[in-house]
């Protein structure tokens, strides 16, 4: 930016409003070469000879614009007003590179206070509006010669205006950046600039025919943020030259909640345990009230007192057999409001629905209807024969059944939902990679829910076979032969295989053991699992939770056309955010969850509630609301000044002034010579 000059910066653009200023001045000098129009009047003959002899000179051609005072006023105004509207100026001095990023953060703790309560200047501004006033001050100042480029980041970077020299389409773009729920990361706006500055090459380093795709075009990347984001260590600056600007105050106030759960009670399902986390994330002490709400009836409350970057755990212990939509409330008045309150959400405490199709298993009978089975699960056995009804394609096709279990079976197709075929395959994409034979067990992979809390190298198999899943199949216990226990995904469903069977028939068709499996305390816990997580009775408790913007996909068991998704909002009230068409395999993908809140998904055909989630900011980052004075850039420590604009002072007011004083004194001279 240069300096110490007069600068202009017209208030017109194009040249049409140009041509028509300029016809004005041209337009008053012949409205006095107008001739007057007179009106016969009987006077005496001595009164008005002076008057006439004067009217006389002013209609003559050369005499018509002499001693005109009036006409030199107005001139004179209007050559003042059109020089007003070139906006003239003079600035301080300042560097420039002629190119400019300004990078604007939105992220979630923008909407904080610019600054403390008695902070001189602020006007109770928020750090989002703060930042996009100095942007706008910084845009106005600029010159012909310099363009800019606007980006706003918070967890996603979004080029607002790319590269342009014109302020007016600089300042929409400003006035259409908006603040956002949503927890920072800058690292992708720095790469948007990295492309300008830093132009690639066309191959690796040292190849003797790699050339530059473009010149190197420094630029000045103008940070303006609070800084509540991590170093940026993978990243280089290369020509970009970093200015931090440091919006906030590092005197903060803030009480956030970082988690907030629910579970039900599996040997009490009509009790609900509820717990969360709250982190004084400001510079003094705070203490407040926690208020637990149930569908907004307050049902608990705690007290919190806790010092600076303390931390506290909050339980409570409520009844319902019902869904509910639970939110926690902290009764604070600090600086931001979005981590003051969590939600979550619990579905009925129902029984997952589970076919067994079975020849007969005394031992896969007595695993499913354990006590702890029987409270999340309901079991229907039934033989092969039925798989050849119609009753069972209309219940298969319906996605009636959470889970499906083929014991030394296997189906004509793959049902729409998920599977656990034992001793066979469920479908032509397995296949056996070995013959029948004894098999001894070798590794588990016991981080997978299914085999959590087992305990299976003293189980011994007579007869089994490894078996060969679609790309993509996870191998779950490997023995000598190969895998003999595998999982892998299927149009949104899972498909678990097991390569021996508990029970099987001699050659005189009588049942004998084929595992001792059965007789070991790790089966009924093996069952269990795979209710849980496989027939889905660990999700029938808590709903999950999402950040705001985060994009949720949801997987319904029964096959639906559309969902409707609605969202708990002030009061109670549901707010409806539209119907979403259900995809293949059930899968809902769902994008508007920029606020927080509790969500549910409802079947457009019966109006039932079909799925729960939550979404809130949990970010103990983005709650750190104290200005850091130094972010580190790219291997660079850059530390925050301020804005670093000089004020341009500006003449046009001044000037529009003049013109109303001259137009003043204009009508003064008008009026004394009527009189």
């Amino acid at each position: 930016m240069n300096g110490g000059g007069m600068s202009w910066i017209p208030a017109l653009s194009g040249v049409w409003p140009w041509v028509v200023l300029a016809c004005v001045p041209l337009g008053i000098v012949l409205l006095y070469f107008l001739k007057l129009r007179r009106e016969p009047v009987e006077v005496p003959s001595t009164y008005l000879w002076s008057r006439t002899i004067e009217d006389l000179h002013v209609n003559s051609l050369l005499q018509r614009l002499r001693n005109s005072l009036l006409l030199f006023l107005q001139l004179l105004a209007v050559l003042l007003a059109a020089f007003a509207l070139f906006r003239p100026g003079i600035r301080g001095e300042a560097n420039s590179l002629g190119r400019m990023v300004f990078l604007l953060d939105t992220s979630a703790s923008m909407q904080a206070p610019a600054g403390s309560e008695d902070g001189a200047g602020q006007g109770g501004r928020s750090r989002f509006e703060d930042a996009r006033r100095q942007i706008g001050d910084r845009i106005d100042t600029m010159t012909d010669s310099e363009s800019a480029m606007l980006v706003t980041f918070s967890d996603r970077a979004e080029v607002m205006q790319a590269f342009t020299s014109d302020r007016n389409r600089l300042r929409d773009a400003l006035d259409r950046c908006e603040v956002t729920n949503r927890p920072t990361d800058i690292l992708g706006a720095l790469r948007a600039a990295d492309g300008l500055a830093n132009p690639r090459r066309t191959s690796e380093i040292g190849d003797v025919n790699d050339v530059q795709v473009a010149d190197a075009m420094p630029a000045e990347l103008m940070l303006y943020s609070d800084g509540n984001f991590g170093d940026i260590t993978q990243f280089s600056l290369g020509n970009l030259q970093p200015t931090y600007v440091a919006i906030g105050s590092d005197e903060v106030r803030n009480l956030a909640v970082v988690s907030f759960s629910a579970q039900r009670d599996l040997q009490n399902p009509d009790q609900i345990q509820v717990f969360a986390t709250v982190l004084n994330t400001g510079t003094s002490d705070e203490s407040t009230e926690a208020s637990l709400y149930i569908d907004q009836n307050l049902v608990d409350a705690a007290s919190v007192e806790l010092e600076p970057e303390a931390q506290t755990g909050l339980s409570f212990t409520i009844e319902s057999s019902d869904a509910v939509a639970l939110r926690l409330q902290l009764d604070s008045d600090d600086d931001l409001k979005i981590d003051n309150e969590a939600f979550a959400a619990l579905t009925p405490a129902g029984l997952v629905s589970v076919l067994v199709v079975t020849p007969g298993n005394r031992a896969l009978e007595l695993g499913l209807t354990t006590p702890k089975c029987q409270q999340i699960a309901t079991c229907e056995f039934v033989t092969p024969d039925y798989m050849e009804t119609e009753a069972y394609q209309k219940r298969a096709s319906s996605g009636r059944d959470d889970l499906i279990i083929f014991e030394r079976c296997r189906p004509k197709g793959s049902p729409p939902t998920n599977t656990f075929t034992m001793g066979e395959l469920p479908n032509d994409d397995w296949k056996w990679k070995t013959e029948a034979g004894a098999l001894t067990l070798i590794d588990i992979d016991r981080t997978h829910p299914v085999l959590r809390y087992l305990e299976l190298y003293s189980l011994l198999v007579f007869s089994g076979r490894a078996v060969e899943g679609p790309a993509g199949a996870l191998t779950l216990v490997e023995s000598d032969v190969g895998p003999v226990m595998s999982i892998a995904s299927r149009d949104g469903y899972q498909d678990l295989v097991l390569g021996f069977p508990l029970v099987s028939e001699d050659e005189s068709g009588d049942m004998q053991a084929n595992t001792n499996w059965y007789a070991e305390r790790s089966w009924p816990v093996f069952m269990f699992n795979v209710l849980r997580n496989l027939a889905g009775a660990v999700q029938s408790s808590g709903a999950p939770s999402y950040q705001p913007g985060q994009t949720v996909m949801a997987r319904l068991e029964n096959v639906l056309e559309s969902v409707e998704v609605v969202r708990t909002v002030e009061q109670g009230r549901a707010e409806s955010l539209g119907k979403q068409p259900v995809g293949v395999g059930g899968v809902v993908e769902i994008v508007a969850t920029s606020q927080p809140g509790n969500y549910q998904l409802i079947a457009a055909e019966t109006d039932q509630v079909v799925d729960r989630f939550a979404v809130n900011l949990f970010d103990a980052r983005e709650s750190r609301l104290a200005a850091k004075p130094t972010v580190e850039l790219g291997y660079e420590s850059v530390e925050a000044t301020d804005a670093g604009i000089e004020v341009r002072r500006e003449f046009w007011r001044p000037l529009l002034i003049a013109v109303l004083l001259l137009m003043a004194l204009e009508w003064w001279f008008y009026t004394r010579r009527l009189a």
